[in-house]
Formats: structure tokens, sequence, C-alpha cells
């Protein structure tokens, strides 16, 4: 039985053995197919990646792009952006320029890349224009400091007769019969008086060679930009980025400008006759030259048209209709007018909502600010406070549609405007800093000047010297802190201010004009009155009528030109001006007012007319003290004169003085009654007549 069991062990072994050995087939099989699975699907996954350019540093936007500033990097094909550029291509993307920020390991995108950036060079060219080299020297090329994208302007210095002009053209074309023929450029800018003198000579060639510079400097094209400093090109890119053009070269000796073909031709006739310059256009302008034939007399009529040109756009105004996305000032056809920094040194500002504010944070509407060609700002607002507005030729013109120079036009610290003639009519102008100054060069804030309604500007030590101030409003009062209206003060030749009471005790008035206006109505100019210590006005005609006048320095000058002290001189009631030293040597005495007796008083308070005097002459003492005459005007004491009587005068007595002797004490030819004084049984001064003729010597004074 023992042996039996043995024997049905051995197929159970067999078996057991069996299925091992087949088990580790399985699992050998099963190894190899995932070996191979996993090495399929490694190799699969190595086969999509792709080898794209990537950054090695930091590279903030405006980086030219080099080949050392950038790696080849393998990159699973699922994250390659489509914009990625591969190191195949990199080549041609190589000195353009970052427009974003691209970090350290990041992808080079095509998109990070400016797409304007120039192919070629020609590409610079604008399409209608032409890239021009012209050699420099180190002062032409401002000292090295040049940069590309600047912009400069073309001089040329050369005979005058290779200019465009010539005595031999003229004087043939005069003897032709055709000087009509000749350019009207060429005509305009010869002056009249040159044109009638050579045709009233034997041989105009000869007087118009004398007359004629050797050479002359004339503006050939201005406001050109640079496209190249040496081998330096302009990029526009860096320009929109805000960052400064490139300078490989410290030093370069030519440089090279965009221009028209004219433009070109005028400056290669300029720099040398005959020599030729390669003129390089954009490769897709297929536009011809828009002239034929360009000589030297054209040199001579462009600058001219220029000169007009420029002198037009200076005396016009631009008006301004918005701000760009910088916060630049722009005109209707979005050109800049004016940077944001330089709107902010106006005092203006952009908001949030792209809107104009001034300074008080109120909204400005940018068609009521005007630039002028210097980059003075206004507002049709301030210009309207002076009587200005401008045209739709962008002229600014008064109310009578007189066309003003913008550069004649000043903007003072508070914003009032006025105008150089303005100023200087008061005796101010504008320095080098453009600051309002007084003759003797002291600046003026805004608070020291008040314009009056007729333009007048005052200042504020005019005003003091008249008894006037300016009070915490701006405005102008008295000594009694009275406010005075601006428009009844006038500015005489000297500077005094005056007042229309003044006037008036001079026998002048304002008419409802605002001009001066004498008792006939006659006009009287401003600058032809003189205000004497004691506020006596006296004009031109008066100062005349004793014999004197006023000189081209303000200065009141007797007949031989002697300066005559404008404080020794006084003026009576009627009008007469007489010195000082007149009436002492006459005897008579001036008033300076009312005891409370009513009795005339000099200016130390000595009683030198009684009251019944004053009465028996025709004047009243009202309640107030003040001398009233009969017509009820109110006179100044000072106008009233008393003989060595005690008598007052008379306009006649007193016209008789000023005729017996000259401010200087020369005494004038023809009859004259003579004033002695002393007492009278009738109360008349005593006097007697003096016959002098005109050509007999004139004695002199005491």
């Amino acid at each position: 039985m023992a042996k039996k069991q043995e024997n049905s062990a051995i197929p159970l072994i067999a078996g057991a053995l069996g299925f091992g050995v087949i088990a580790a087939l399985l699992a050998m099989f099963y190894l190899n197919a995932k070996e191979a699975e996993l090495k399929a699907k490694y190799e699969q996954d190595q086969a999509r990646t792709l080898r794209v350019v990537v950054a090695n540093q930091d590279l903030p936007k405006g980086t030219e792009i080099t080949e050392n500033l950038f790696s080849a990097l393998q990159v699973p094909d699922d994250y390659v952006h489509d914009d990625a550029i591969f190191p195949s291509e990199f080549d041609r993307y190589i000195g353009r320029s970052l427009v974003a920020n691209l970090g350290i390991g990041k992808t080079l995108l095509k998109s990070f890349i400016d797409d304007d950036f120039p192919r070629d060079f020609s590409d610079v060219v604008p399409p209608g224009k032409r890239a021009m080299t012209i050699s420099v020297d180190d002062i032409n090329s401002i000292g090295g400091f040049l940069r590309p994208g600047n912009r400069v302007d073309v001089f040329v210095n050369i005979p005058f007769a290779a200019s465009g002009f010539s005595a031999e053209l003229f004087a043939a074309a005069q003897e032709a019969g055709v000087l009509a023929m000749l350019p009207t450029e060429i005509l305009t800018s010869i002056p009249g008086e040159l044109l009638e003198a050579a045709e009233g000579v034997e041989n105009p060639t000869e007087l118009l060679g004398m007359l004629a510079p050797d050479d002359v400097i004339i503006p050939v094209s201005q406001n050109v930009t640079v496209l190249a400093a040496g081998r330096d090109p302009y990029s526009e890119t860096l320009d929109a980025l805000r960052q400064p053009q490139r300078r490989s070269e410290t030093t370069f000796s030519h440089i090279t400008l965009e221009v028209d073909p004219q433009q070109a031709a005028l400056i290669t006739i300029a720099i040398d006759k005959g020599d030729i310059v390669t003129l390089l256009r954009n490769r897709n302008d297929q536009g011809a030259s828009a002239f034929t034939t360009v000589g030297s007399p054209d040199l001579f009529s462009n600058a001219v048209q220029m000169a007009q040109a420029e002198k037009e756009r200076a005396s016009r105004a631009t008006v301004a209709a918005g701000v760009d996305v910088n916060g630049n000032l722009v005109d209707a056809d979005g050109n800049k007018v004016l940077s944001a920094e330089q709107l902010a040194a106006a005092g203006y500002s952009v908001n949030e909502n792209g809107q104009i504010v001034d300074k008080d944070g109120n909204v400005v509407n940018p068609e009521d600010i005007v630039i002028a060609a210097d980059g003075t700002v206004m507002t049709k607002q301030q210009l309207a406070a002076a009587g200005l507005t401008i045209n739709d030729k962008g002229q600014i013109i008064d109310k009578d549609g007189n066309v003003v120079d913008v550069n004649d036009v000043v903007v003072a610290a508070d914003g009032t405007v006025m105008t150089k003639q303005q100023l200087a009519a008061s005796g101010l102008s504008v320095n080098a800093n453009g600051e309002i100054v007084d003759a003797n060069g002291k600046v003026l804030s805004a608070n020291e000047m008040v314009v009056a309604k007729d333009g007048t500007v005052i200042t504020k030590d005019q005003l003091a010297a008249a008894g006037y101030s300016i009070n915490e409003n701006g405005e102008i009062v008295d000594k009694d802190g009275n406010v005075v209206n601006p428009d009844d003060l006038i500015i005489a030749a000297d500077g005094s201010v005056l007042s229309k009471e003044q006037l008036a005790a001079a026998g002048l008035s304002v008419n409802e004009l605002g001009q001066i206006v004498d008792k006939d109505g006659n006009i009287v100019d401003p600058k032809s009155i003189v205000v004497a210590s004691d506020g006596s006005v006296m004009t031109k005609e008066q100062l005349a009528a004793a014999g004197l006048s006023i000189d081209e320095n303000g200065n009141i000058v007797d007949s031989n030109g002697n300066i005559v002290d404008k404080n020794d001189l006084v003026t009576s009631a009627n009008g007469e001006i007489l010195s000082k030293k007149q009436l002492e040597k006459a005897g008579i005495k001036v008033a300076a007012g009312v005891d409370q007796n009513g009795n005339l008083v000099d200016a130390n308070g000595k009683a030198i007319a009684s009251r019944a005097q004053l009465e028996a002459a025709g004047y009243t003492v009202n309640e107030k003290g003040e001398i009233i005459d009969k017509n009820g005007n109110v006179v100044d004491p000072s106008k009233i004169m008393i003989g060595a009587d005690g008598k007052i005068l008379s306009d006649k007595e007193i016209s008789q003085v000023a005729d017996s002797q000259t401010i200087t004490g020369t005494k004038r030819g023809g009859r004259f009654t003579l004033i002695i004084g002393g007492g009278s049984e009738n109360g008349q001064a005593k006097s007697f007549n003096l016959n002098i003729s005109p050509d007999e010597p004139v004695p002199a004074e005491e």
C-alpha cells in the first residue's frame, strides 16, 4: 500500500512544475510587452518636443535682440505657443526691439517684437521722401551730440551773386524792358529805394554791385529729420517706447537727412554745385520727382518763401482739440501741439476721464486753449478779457479786426493777457526770461499791476506816487481807502497816474470813447501830458505856450534844450504855466487852502487873502471848506494866485505875468503889462507897460 502512494505524488509535482514554467513564461511575456509599451510611449513623447528660443536673462522692453541674450530649449509640443520663434528663424529678428518685458526662461514670441521694424534701411524712408547723406564737421554735428531722430535746419553761406540775384541780371532785364519778367520773389526782396535808385542812374549794374553784399547766408531747408548720425540709424520703435536713440559712435563725419526730391536738389546746389549725391528711396515708392530742373535762382526764391511762411506761422496761434493717450495736447488733425509736461507747466493736467483740468480742478474745454508759437498757453476767455479773439486763420485779432502778432501777446502770472504795446505805453517791457519789468529792470508780479478797461496797465509804484494803492482784493484805493475805478485813471508820458479830477482841473476830460479831450473837444495824447509835483496837469500845448517842450527822454526843456525841473512849475486856473521863480519875482503867492474862517492860506498856513477878497473874485467857500467858482465847480487852491497887493489875480492878469518872462527868465518881445506890487486907491495892482522888440537884445534874469 505504501509503494502505491509514492507513485501517485509524481503527477502532482510534474503538474506544479509545469504550471510554474507556464507562469514564468507568462510573466516574461507580460514584462516584455510592458517594456515595449513603455518604450514606445517614451519614444512617442520624445518625438513631440520642439526647440524654441527663450531668454537667458530678464529683458526689459526696448532691448535690442542679439544672440547672446537668448538660448534654445526643448519644450513639449503641447506647450509651444503658436507665436513662438524657433532657432531656425531667429536670425531674421536680430536687431529688432522688444515691445514688452521678457523674463528669464520665457519663450520669445513674435508678438513681443515690433512688426514695423525695418528689414532694410530704405524702409526708414517714408514714401515720397528721400534719404540724403551730407558731410558734417564737429560744429555742424553739434559737437557730436546730434542723434538720429533729431530735426535740423540747413543754411548755406554763399556769394551773393550765386544766390539767385545779380546786378548784371537786373540791369540786363531793365535795358531789355523785361524787368517785370524777373521772378516775383526776387523783385519783392529788393528794397523799393534800391529799385528807384537803380532806375535813375545810367549804370544800375555798378550801383547795385556796390550795394550788394559779398556773401549771404540763406536758409535752404528747415525742420529736417536726421535719419542717421554716422552709421547709427533712427529707430521709431525706440521713440514709441520713450527710449533714447542708439549712439555707437561718439564722433561722426556725416549725417543722413529725410528730404523731398526738391529739398535734396536745393541742398545739393548749396553744398557744391555739380557734385553728385545718391538718393535712396523706399523700395516700394514708384513716384517720380515733381520738378524738372532746379537752379541757383531757386535758392533765393525758396528762402523768401520760407521766410514769409515762417513769419506767418509764427504770428499765428494754434487752437487745441483734445489730448492723446499720452496726455499730450493735440490739434484737430491729431498733431501734438504741446507735451504733457508743457501742459503741466502751464497749470493744467489730465484727469482719469481724459479731461483737461486747471489748477483749481475745473474742467477746461480743449477748444478754449490757445497755444502761441513759443509754447505760451492762453485761453480764449483770457484773450476775450483783453479784447482779443481768434479768427478762422488762427490769427489773434483786436476789437477792430487788426491782426496782433502772437509773439506780442504776454500772459501775466495771474493769467491776465496783455500785449507788449500795452506794456510799452506804461513804460514796461518783457525781459529775456519772459518777465514783465519796469524801466529800471525791476520784475513785476501780477499783483503789482492793474489793467484798466481801455487796456492801460498801471503799476503799484505808479499808483503809490499818485497816492493810490492796491488792497487785498486787488482793487485800487485812494489814501482814504475808497475804491477807485481804474478806468478813471490815465497814464501820462512820464508814467504819472492821473485821475479825471486832475484832468478836469486842467480843463481836460475823458469822452465816451475813453479819449482825453480839451475843452474844445480836441483829442489830447496821454503821452503829451506831464504832471508837476503838486499834481498839476500840463499838456505839450500849455508847455509850448510857455516856451517849453518835452524831449525824447520825457524831460521838460526850454528852447535851448536846458532841462527844466517840473517841480518848479505851477499851473494856474486858466491853464497858464509859470515857474515858482517867476511868481516869486513878481511878488505873487500861490494858495494852498483855506483856514477855518475861509481865508486863503499858503503852504505854511499863513493867510495871504481874506475871505472877502476871495468872494470879490467870484469864489465862495462851502461847508466842507472847498473853494467853489461861479459855475459851482470845486477849485484847486493851488490854482489861485495872489498879487503883491493881496488881490486875487484874474485870468488876464495871470496871462500877463506868464507873458512877461520866459521860464528861464529871458524876456519875450512884445508889449507887456508888468505888475509891480504895492497898494493903490482903487484896489488895482500897480503896473506899467513895457515894449520890447523881438530883435532887441533881451536882458537876462537877475
